[in-house]
């Protein structure tokens, strides 16, 4: 089915007009035009995911489990899921506060679920923010394309906990170290940059305050935790030695997916990336430090608050100079480097030539694939709107204007 090849496939592509003004003069932004039509071609029947707890148990805690059976209707899409025994728990940081709860689940043993790799843990993202049901898969469908290291793949699915309908969910996989996840060893770190700072192993950062928690592995000493901590700040020094970028930092960090990881968020406006919340870095024993993996993106794509509203300030940058936030300040440091300028530049020419049109076909083939399941969602929810279409129109709108506002950026880099 070309959904699901759309789904699981690492691809990267991009449509976009070629600048040819000066950086003082970017080129206008195009007038665009979408349809607000869903190929009704495309099958709407998604997955049903069903979850009965133990005694009807309601769950209220990210802390505790409770005992759950778990079962999947592929509706054709994907095969069935047999009964499976489970746990399940609340998760998320805001998100958990919203009506829509998201879920982590953890399978008594492991399983591969629609062709992806087995594990015990999985997560329903519940997207209750996200009254277009499409932010996370775009943004990991790029991720993707980008072959950017551990992305997550994306299936929507309906979810039916104890009997009652909750909505349009994403499944994808927990962020964790695994040999078929996360796959750094049993050596390797994985580190989350976020202002939350709310896990146990954590620490700021000596040179720049960066809010580190230490993810993976698990602490089991305070030399260990030390250890970490200091490898960090020694990579850090490098980045604010008086000699960047000729210091050879290189050779302890990935330009390349960090070139990718700053087009991804630019190209969904991903703003967050600033405070910073949600920034994963990992690395392998005697490896680099390297962006990702990638998560979270229901307050990209042009978010507003204040409106809760998607698709507003398509030509704002993603690092602004005068922005003094932590995360912004970070990022900045390696946009002085001549290697990561030209980096930036050849990656997003290639992918503009190459593999645009192909995210496009995503939004349209994501839209369609989930058009009852929104339509239902809503009936329960009454978040947002209801107009799929007019949601998938902006959505390609905003994508694409993206992308030309990026395509003058890069003319600015010096």
């Amino acid at each position: 089915m070309k959904l699901k090849r759309h789904l699981y496939c690492g691809m990267f592509s991009c449509f976009l007009l070629l600048a040819c003004t000066s950086p003082s003069e970017p080129d206008p932004l195009p007038e665009i035009e979408e349809k607000a039509e869903l190929d009704e071609s495309i099958a709407a029947k998604i997955p049903h995911v069903y979850i009965t707890t133990d005694g009807a148990a309601a769950i209220t805690s990210k802390d505790d489990y409770v005992n759950a059976e778990l079962s999947i209707n592929g509706n054709s899409v994907q095969a069935d899921l047999e009964k499976k025994k489970t746990r399940i728990k609340g998760r998320g940081n805001s998100t958990w506060f919203f009506p829509k709860k998201p879920y982590r689940l953890k399978l008594d043993e492991s399983a591969s679920i629609f062709g992806l790799p087995a594990a015990k843990d999985w997560v329903l993202l519940a997207n209750y923010q996200d009254y277009t049901l499409m932010c996370n898969a775009i943004a990991m469908k790029i991720g993707q394309q980008l072959n950017m290291p551990f992305t997550n793949s994306i299936v929507p699915v309906d979810v039916t906990l104890n009997g009652q309908y909750l909505g349009n969910y994403m499944l994808t996989q927990q962020v964790e170290v695994k040999s078929s996840r996360i796959n750094i060893g049993d050596d390797g770190v994985l580190l989350e940059i976020d202002t939350y700072f709310d896990e146990e192993f954590k620490f700021k950062s000596a040179a720049l305050q960066l809010p580190m928690m230490i993810k993976a592995p698990d602490i089991k000493s305070d030399a260990q935790f030390n250890s970490i901590k200091k490898e960090f700040e020694d990579f850090e020094k490098l980045l604010v030695d008086s000699k960047f970028p000729n210091n050879g930092y290189g050779n302890l960090f990935d330009k390349q997916q960090l070139v990718n990881f700053l087009i991804l968020n630019t190209l969904v406006g991903n703003m967050e990336i600033n405070h910073p919340k949600s920034t994963y870095m990992h690395k392998k024993a005697n490896g680099k430090y390297t962006m990702g993996p990638i998560w979270d993106f229901d307050s990209a794509f042009g978010y507003e608050d204040d409106l809760k509203s998607y698709f507003n300030y398509s030509d704002l940058p993603l690092l602004r100079e005068s922005d003094s936030r932590i995360g912004s300040k970070f990022f900045k440091i390696f946009l002085k480097d001549p290697e990561v300028i030209q980096l930036y530049k050849t990656t997003w020419t290639s992918y503009k030539n190459n593999k645009f049109d192909d995210l496009l076909s995503f939004i349209e083939e994501y839209a369609a694939s989930i058009r009852e399941s929104k339509k239902q969602d809503y009936a329960v929810w009454k978040y947002g709107d209801n107009d799929l279409p007019t949601a998938k129109k902006n959505m390609k709108i905003y994508i694409r204007t993206r992308a030309h506002f990026i395509d003058n950026y890069i003319e600015t880099l010096r």
